[in-house]
């Protein structure tokens, strides 16, 4: 009997069955290096960059990643998951995106009179205070300052946006006279729109920032169209004529201010030469006081000779009546050198 416990000899190696060890051992190390070189290039494909005027936020298993700030991922390089398991999400935040509301009727365009308020085309307008339609269109420029909020919170943001914008221009429509919306005050009415429209953002948390809310055309509705035109033209004549009437007044101000000063001054010239005229007479008369005072009647006598001959100067005959002797009267001829020259020589 064989011994119990003999073991059997292993065969004898062969040239060929050691090089298919050596081979399958190199191909085993081989594919290991390849497996992990290609776990290492999944792994970098985790690898994101966000650009300046962009943010991304980060879905793992449909969740997204991150504390606080760092829920939001900035401009720089980023890593996360690969696909399938992780994905990212991009927005831009600093491009201005813009919603339009509102429509403009075309040009004469008028509702069928058998049309009611369910027509589509009365969508188009708004009420206003004092129980007129205007139609209008707005248009708002918008940047995104919530990524999370704007993506997630709201199903369609930004159709809220625009069902917001609606909302706020027909609540502040109901408040301004159809004046004021269309022509007189339409600045604060469209900086009321914009209020409201920022309140009510804030309340939803929607995560924009408005930029700009413009009124880029308002107007009323066709079949009252010339009645608006003619107020218009009536206004604009109205204000012709008081530009007319305003400058008018000014004018005439000016010339009766001009007349005025030159009157004015021409009385305080005459004020001015007749003082000095009487100061001169006095001074005169003051002289005059002196010297009578000085000699009593000598200077009166003088002063009425000089009165006599001043008002003899102009007279060509001078004729003297004085009584003569024995109750007669002496007649005297005062002759001009002129009237002596004719006179023969025995009449002198």
């Amino acid at each position: 009997m064989p011994p119990e416990h003999s073991h059997a000899a292993p065969p004898p190696a062969t040239p060929g069955a050691g090089a298919l060890v050596e081979a399958l051992d190199v191909s085993f190390r081989l594919l290991r290096w390849a497996m992990a070189a290609l776990a290492a290039v999944y792994l970098l494909t985790g690898l994101f960059i966000v650009p300046q005027h962009e943010r991304a936020l980060v879905l793992v298993f449909g969740r997204i990643t991150g504390e606080g700030d760092a829920r939001i991922r900035g401009p720089g390089i980023h890593w996360t998951l690969p696909r399938p398991f992780a994905e990212i999400v991009r927005i831009e935040t600093e491009r201005v995106q813009t919603v339009s509301a509102g429509e403009l009727p075309a040009e004469g365009a008028e509702l069928p009179p058998e049309a009611g308020f369910a027509d589509p085309a009365w969508d188009t307008f708004f009420l206003t205070g004092d129980a007129n339609l205007l139609s209008a269109r707005w248009s708002l420029r918008y940047t995104i300052a919530d990524p999370e909020a704007f993506l997630f919170r709201f199903r369609d943001a930004v159709g809220l946006l625009e069902a917001e914008l609606n909302q706020a221009v027909v609540q502040t429509a109901a408040r301004f006279d159809v004046e004021a919306a269309l022509r007189t005050d339409v600045e604060r009415f469209r900086a009321e729109v914009g209020d409201r429209l920022r309140e009510r953002i804030r309340e939803l948390g929607l995560g924009v920032r408005i930029e700009r809310i413009e009124l880029v055309g308002v107007r009323p509705p066709a079949a009252v169209a010339h009645a608006f035109e003619a107020v218009v033209q009536a206004e604009q004549e109205r204000s012709r004529q008081m530009s007319e009437a305003r400058a008018y007044a000014a004018r005439r101000g000016q010339e009766a201010f001009g007349e005025a000063a030159r009157t004015v001054a021409e009385a305080e010239a005459d004020r001015d030469r007749w003082v000095a005229s009487a100061a001169a007479d006095a001074a005169v008369f003051r002289a005059v006081l002196e010297k009578e005072r000085e000699n009593p009647g000598v200077l009166r006598e003088t002063l009425r000779q000089d009165a006599i001959r001043r008002a003899f100067a102009g007279v060509g005959h001078l004729w003297f009546i004085r009584p003569g002797e024995a109750g007669r009267r002496e007649l005297r001829v005062l002759l001009s050198p002129e009237r002596r020259a004719l006179m023969l020589p025995g009449d002198r």
